[in-house]
């Protein structure tokens, strides 16, 4: 296929490196401690009775740390052995834990209860959970884990010697729009699976873009022009990086998760026949399900379905039952929006590929918490969005491989995707170009670039212990909750819980959550297949992110407690 001709050299080389990138003078450089250690917190009291916590202990062997990867798993097991013997780790928040409340008894009335929990009526909480500037924050108690590169690390990733220490307090001091107050309350955002906030360093990236190299890119031979693109490139650069995926060339830029999957399926549907089949998982959001739907009636190809069990887990037994040499496509989401599941996504498709079909990959809701490499993974297709790893909204990614880039069609006409037009025919550009078809969202990808970079200050195990120890700590606290039901308690998950409370409905909880200034959606979640599966309508949600604390997660499990034990 022909090059385009419309497209800059530097842009069609994976080595060739854009020369301009938008300043990030606000991420000072970081070294990590020697003595890192990555703390948690555990709740205190264990279950109430009746109520399984979804980990093992980690006493029985094969316990909630065992079932993280290593680096993970290593940083949780230290945090909890400096705690054992009266070591300086602490939790990120590193404040005494207000006492949640056993189910039944108190006379206090919740507002009142919360207010105390809140520690004090003259000092904000943002001062108490840590949203001082970072230079106020102790390096020698940071939380960190020991650098390193993650498996199938880019050179030029491998070559960064040492991460940002992971500190809670330091994180949440760079996101603005946590500094507000909500009812009189400060705001604590437990909605994270829905959309995360952005670091300062996202939105003066974005302002620098449109105050100083704002211009249309790739077709003008003035500096702005050439400025946005090289902005716009690095990010395309910067995404290939992050996902580790092989060139530049394999990077869409889409307006999302949902569009992402919709141009697949547009392009893809060409190859498929009558009675083909596509198989989805009980767990899709319907992002993933619909636009199949769509194409399985045009085309006539059958839907099958792989179900989950109770724990919200699937079975790769029956997952291999399923797959056939009718199989076309495998469309899964890499981590559960409701129940927060994690598929074993690289052995899938490996399984997968073993009948001829090709995979694609929902990341919306791993992109911001998990380590992802699409050649690790070994997919045909990894999609997701920018808002959910702080970036804007109107930006998304779709990683193509490269052996299916020649077999799709472009999905839109118009500039930017041609070599050549002529009242005759259209000769297109090569990808990425002939998947972009008129002027892209140039300021959101930078803006994507930024947050990109800005995750990779962190090291990804740090990432992921953090926000486990967040999860398991909600799980137990909230198990403690009389009344109180979690649903999907699978071995892995990411920091997603998804519950229900006797004789409330879910948004009478999001009411009164929201009263106290905490944000968590409630609802189907656009996953009305996984809620029927236990039958359910809704759920709450909360859900957590790098930016969240321990004490965070008290004041929640203090105003919902209160709630029910009000009910009784």
């Amino acid at each position: 296929m022909p090059t385009s001709a419309a497209m800059p050299s530097a842009a069609k080389s994976p080595s060739a490196m854009p020369s301009a990138v938008p300043p990030m003078s606000a991420v000072p450089p970081m070294t990590v401690p020697a003595d890192v250690r990555l703390p948690v917190k555990p709740f205190a009291g264990g279950l109430a009775s009746g109520h399984e916590s979804p980990f093992p202990t980690s006493g029985s062997g094969s316990g909630f740390a065992s079932s993280l990867p290593a680096p993970v798993a290593q940083a949780i097991e230290a945090s909890r052995m400096a705690q054992a013997s009266g070591g300086t780790a602490a939790g990120p928040d590193q404040l005494p834990s207000p006492t949640i409340p056993a189910a039944g008894g108190g006379s206090d009335s919740l507002g009142a209860a919360v207010q105390r929990l809140r520690l004090s009526s003259s000092t904000d909480l943002r001062d108490k959970l840590g949203r001082s500037p970072l230079i106020q924050t102790p390096r020698g108690t940071s939380t960190a884990v020991s650098s390193g590169p993650r498996p199938g690390e880019s050179s030029s990733r491998a070559g960064q010697t040492s991460y940002r220490a992971f500190d809670a307090h330091s994180i949440r001091a760079d996101f603005p729009a946590l500094h507000q107050s909500v009812h009189g309350h400060p705001l604590i955002w437990f909605d994270n699976a829905a959309t995360t906030h952005k670091p300062t360093q996202v939105i003066e990236a974005i302002t620098h873009f449109y105050s100083v190299d704002y211009s249309n890119i790739h077709r003008a031979a003035h500096t702005l022009a050439a400025r946005a693109t090289d902005h716009y490139e690095a990010a395309r650069e910067t995404v290939r990086q992050f996902i580790h995926a092989p060139s530049r060339d394999d990077i869409v830029f889409v307006r999302g998760t949902t569009e992402g999957i919709n141009f697949v399926a547009q392009t893809f549907k060409d190859s498929l026949r009558e009675g083909d089949e596509i198989l989805l998982t009980e767990l899709e959001h319907h992002a993933n399900i619909v636009p199949w739907q769509m194409i399985a009636r045009e085309k006539r190809l059958h839907l099958r379905v792989l179900p989950i069990d109770d724990r919200g887990e699937i079975s790769l037994n029956d997952y291999r039952q399923l797959l056939s040499s009718r199989t076309r496509l495998v469309s899964l989401t890499h981590a559960s929006n409701t129940l927060g599941t994690i598929l074993p996504v690289a052995e899938m498709t490996q399984l997968a590929h073993h009948h001829g079909a090709k995979v694609l990959v929902d990341g919306a809701q791993s992109i911001a918490h998990l380590p992802v490499d699409v050649t690790a993974l070994g997919c045909d297709f990894y999609v997701f969005s920018g808002h959910k790893v702080f970036a804007p909204t109107g930006i998304g990614v779709v990683y193509i491989h490269p052996d299916m880039q020649d077999k799709l069609p472009p999905w839109q006409g118009g500039g930017n995707m041609i070599q050549r037009v002529s009242f005759d025919e259209t000769i297109y550009a090569d990808p990425p170009a002939k998947f972009e078809a008129g002027t892209p969202s140039i300021g959101d990808a930078v803006g994507l670039g930024a947050a990109l970079q800005y995750l990779r200050q962190f090291d990804p195990a740090a990432v992921e212990a953090h926000e486990h120890s967040l999860l398991e700590y909600a799980t137990q606290a909230l198990s403690k909750i009389r009344g109180l039901q979690i649903f999907g308690k699978a071995f892995r998950k990411v920091g997603v819980v998804s519950f229900t409370l006797d004789g409330f409905s879910t948004e009478t909880v999001g009411r009164e959550l929201d009263r106290h200034g905490i944000a968590v959606r409630t609802g189907h979640h656009c996953a009305q297949p996984s809620l029927r599966h236990f039958g359910l309508e809704s759920t709450v949600r909360p859900s957590f992110a790098i930016y969240n604390t321990h004490n965070e997660i008290d004041v929640l499990v203090d105003v919902v407690s209160r709630l029910a034990r009000h009910q009784r």
